[in-house]
């Protein structure tokens, strides 16, 4: 059974500065790298699990696992949990893998 992919409020702003960061920088672009992302985050739908528990994760019971999605050096994390009660993976944060590894 596939599982229902959903993103927190603070995902989805995350999401849109990332967009807006990378098109202002590479306009042409842009577009196609937000769509490769989205591809990736809702191919969560099909076995989430094969995404490691990412280092910050701290609740062994509700372990945070992390999608990478480019390539060193422009690699952006998609943290996530995974709800196996309604089969839900809820996108709880995405950044640059640049960024400080904190889940604030």
């Amino acid at each position: 059974m596939a599982y229902r992919v959903e993103l927190t409020k603070s995902a989805e702003i995350q999401l849109e500065e990332l967009y807006l960061w990378v098109a202002e920088r590479a306009p042409r672009q842009g577009g196609a790298w937000f769509n490769g992302l989205e591809r990736a985050v809702l191919s969560l739908e099909q076995l989430p699990k094969r995404c490691r528990i990412a280092s910050e994760s701290l609740d062994p019971d509700q372990p945070v696992r992390v999608l990478n999605y480019g390539r060193s050096p422009h690699v952006y994390r998609v943290l996530f949990t995974i709800d196996e009660s309604v089969k839900l993976v809820r996108v709880v944060h995405i950044r640059r893998g640049a960024r400080q590894r904190d889940l604030q």
